[in-house]
């Protein structure tokens, strides 16, 4: 015979104080009227059984029987012969709706503001999703997850989790699986002459978290962080949320200057820098400003984080050798990612650490989550020893460089008003305006039709504004269209 999950309920009913006087089923009531009505229990929900409900609670069936049949008549439940009890499509009229996030958001607003620590309120400015990002075009740094192999994934996900043993089941070694340790070690030396060992690599949930534990591991609050300005403001709300001052250090055409940022704050504990690919202008990092940013850290006793978020995907011109390859010094942490060249709800990213920083490290990853999901570590080490990864790369590589170049085609509709940057790498190219325009009211009148684009001014500072445009996940049609709905966009705010 089939076993009912245990009720919901059970645990806060038990435990309610009956006011005097009042029946079991009173309480029962009041439960689940106040579940439905704070959107705990969302519409058309299906309840357990009564008999399960009266098991839980340890009442007679009848109680619950009672209990449900008020709630009936009050509107807030419907039963349906042999299918049981359901939460009402709608609620009575006199009741407003589930809180939602929105709703919760306008009801704060309206009540009395809660004192929230300076932290919190300076991470207002990077806020947190209510809603899944929605893959339209431009979105940047999403893939299209149509191309990636769920079958071969799925395949392996039923494997692993069938593998004898408890090394998917129970708690796990902070820095990750050996056996996807050494699947990175030899997918990082491979691809992008990173020299390591599987010891060297922790695997982390994203590059934010990498981030964040270098800056934990390696200032202390208050010291100061160099960063690219434009550049990715995620990681720069990491490093201001453990303590550190963030130094905004302009990017040019031959990526971070070196010399800008000594002149700023020569004595900073790190930089952070996007050297492969700067995002989002898309420069590389000239050799002269590559050894340039090693002597300063190895001078001033600092760190650099290389975040080579897409590394994997180069269209022209050799590979360019990653600054932890030049590194002899153990000055450099080198960070990927596989939530950009997989699927972004994967949660699997990698820091690769000096020797003598490796246990630092260990020890601020397991302060902060104490590991990253051990089954799906162990799907994604068996997809890249088995050669899927490297054949997902070929495949997305050579479709990417398609959609590419066809963007740069049809983007030739908005040469009057952008110029594009460069686009020899990565999934997403920005354009900066030939003319003085609002780049956040382009992209608010794009997102009014359906299109997203990044105004250049959200990742920080810069002489002139422009939009960013990821081309990976959009169709030469959807492109010609989105375009479109650019320029029309354009225009509305030119005039």
């Amino acid at each position: 015979m089939a076993k009912h999950a245990a009720s919901i309920f059970s645990v806060d009913v038990a435990g309610l104080e009956a006011a005097p006087g009042q029946p079991a089923y009173a309480r029962i009531c009041d439960r689940i009227r106040t579940a439905i009505r704070s959107g705990a229990l969302v519409l058309n929900a299906r309840l357990p059984s009564s008999r399960t409900l009266a098991k839980d609670f340890g009442v007679a069936r009848n109680t619950v029987d009672w209990a449900l049949g008020q709630l009936v008549a009050e509107g807030y439940i419907v039963r349906r012969r042999g299918a049981g009890s359901f939460v009402a499509p709608r609620l009575p009229d006199h009741d407003a709706p589930p809180l939602t996030p929105k709703r919760v958001a306008a009801s704060k607003a309206a009540g009395t503001e809660r004192r929230l620590s300076q932290r919190a309120t300076a991470l207002r400015s990077y806020p947190g999703h209510y809603q899944p990002l929605k893959a339209v075009p431009f979105t940047p740094s999403l893939p299209p997850v149509e191309l990636f192999p769920r079958a071969a994934w799925n395949r392996l996900l039923n494997r692993e989790a069938a593998r004898p043993g408890s090394a998917y089941w129970a708690y796990g070694a902070s820095n990750g699986l050996p056996a996807l340790r050494e699947a990175i070690a030899a997918h990082a030396s491979a691809m992008r002459a990173v020299a390591c060992s599987p010891e060297q690599v922790v695997v982390v949930t994203s590059t934010q978290q990498a981030v964040e534990l270098a800056g934990k591991a390696l200032a202390d609050p208050g010291d100061a962080a160099w960063a690219e300005v434009p550049g990715y403001q995620p990681v720069q709300h990491c490093l201001r949320a453990v303590g550190l001052e963030v130094i905004q250090v302009p990017v040019d055409e031959h990526g971070l200057d070196v010399e800008a940022g000594q002149r700023l704050a020569p004595r900073a504990r790190l930089a952070y820098v996007t050297p492969a690919h700067q995002y989002p202008l898309g420069y590389e990092m000239s050799l002269e400003r590559r050894k340039a940013l090693l002597r300063w850290a190895r001078e001033q006793d600092a760190y650099i984080v290389e975040d080579d978020y897409d590394g994997d995907y180069r269209y022209e011109g050799r590979p360019l050798a990653s600054l932890q390859g030049m590194d002899g010094d153990g000055r450099v942490i080198y960070v990927g990612s596989f939530n950009k060249i997989l699927f972004p709800g994967l949660r699997i990213a990698y820091a690769i650490v000096p020797e003598q920083l490796v246990g630092a490290f260990v020890d601020a990853k397991h302060v902060a989550d104490g590991h990253t999901a051990l089954l799906t570590q162990g799907v994604l080490a068996a997809f890249i020893q088995e050669g899927h990864l490297a054949r997902h790369l070929r495949k997305t590589r050579a479709l990417y460089d398609e959609r590419r170049l066809a963007f740069l085609e049809e983007a030739k509709v908005l040469a009057d008003s952008l110029d594009f940057g460069p686009a020899r790498a990565g999934m997403h190219v920005a354009g900066l305006f030939k003319e003085h325009l609002d780049d956040r009211a382009v992209a608010a009148e794009c997102a009014r039709s359906g299109i997203e684009v990044q105004p250049l001014s959200k990742f920080g500072a810069t002489r002139r504004g422009g939009l960013v445009f990821g081309f990976a996940g959009a169709t030469r049609a959807a492109m010609r269209s989105g375009l479109d709905v650019v320029r029309r966009a354009l225009h509305t705010v030119r005039t």
